[in-house]
């Protein structure tokens, strides 16, 4: 299995950009994202190369893991806050948590009321005034179980690769399959910045920054 997503018909898609700076070692077989998972992306999303994954067996279920990077510094009277990510926030609303220094670690879960596409990988989301506090650039976030005190990632998989090739839905396609890099080297500052705790756990990828 490579980079597809199939509806009527099967699509092949290459990365926008180089972020692999070298692969050495694919799992075997690569995986599928969850068909239900995958109904609920919207079209023209993209899951970019470089996304961490986590996938239970060759041939078997992909699940990846967002992380959102704070594109501009925030100040604690902003009521907005621009954010750079590997998929779409919910225009509804949710959750975030700067995302914590050990895995399954806690922090403060924020609201957030709505989020916009602005197009270019960025959302714009909407927040009480200081909910976030004042945060540097390059501050990096995930979807939270919940608001407050004692909240955790919401996402509890532990990532075991990072994403081959970008995958894209268009119009009809109903599943998507991806390969999945366990060992080689990336450059970090092309992808969404991926914690340091989950860097530790992929020990097989070697970030370095590009030229």
């Amino acid at each position: 299995m490579s980079f597809n997503t199939y509806g009527q018909n099967s699509k092949t898609f290459g990365a926008r950009y180089q972020v692999w700076s070298e692969v050495k070692g694919v799992k075997h077989g690569g995986g599928v994202i969850d068909a239900t998972a995958f109904a609920n992306y919207p079209v023209g999303s993209v899951i970019p190369a470089g996304t961490p994954v986590y996938l239970d067996k060759a041939g078997g279920t992909l699940k990846p893991i967002y992380f959102y990077e704070l594109a501009e510094t925030l100040e604690a009277t902003d009521e907005e806050a621009v954010l750079y990510g590997n998929y779409p926030l919910s225009a509804d609303g949710g959750n975030l948590i700067a995302v914590p220094s050990a895995i399954g670690g806690t922090g403060t879960g924020v609201a957030y009321s709505a989020a916009v596409d602005n197009g270019d990988g960025t959302h714009t989301i909407t927040i009480q005034a200081n909910a976030l506090g004042t945060a540097a650039a390059g501050t990096v976030y995930a979807e939270a179980d919940q608001a407050g005190a004692g909240a955790v990632v919401a996402e509890t998989a532990v990532p075991n690769g990072l994403l081959l090739h970008d995958i894209v839905k268009e119009e009809g396609d109903t599943f998507a399959t991806g390969a999945v890099v366990d060992e080689g080297r990336i450059f970090e500052d092309r992808i969404v910045a991926i914690p340091a705790a989950y860097k530790a756990v992929l020990p097989g990828i070697k970030f370095e920054k590009g030229v």
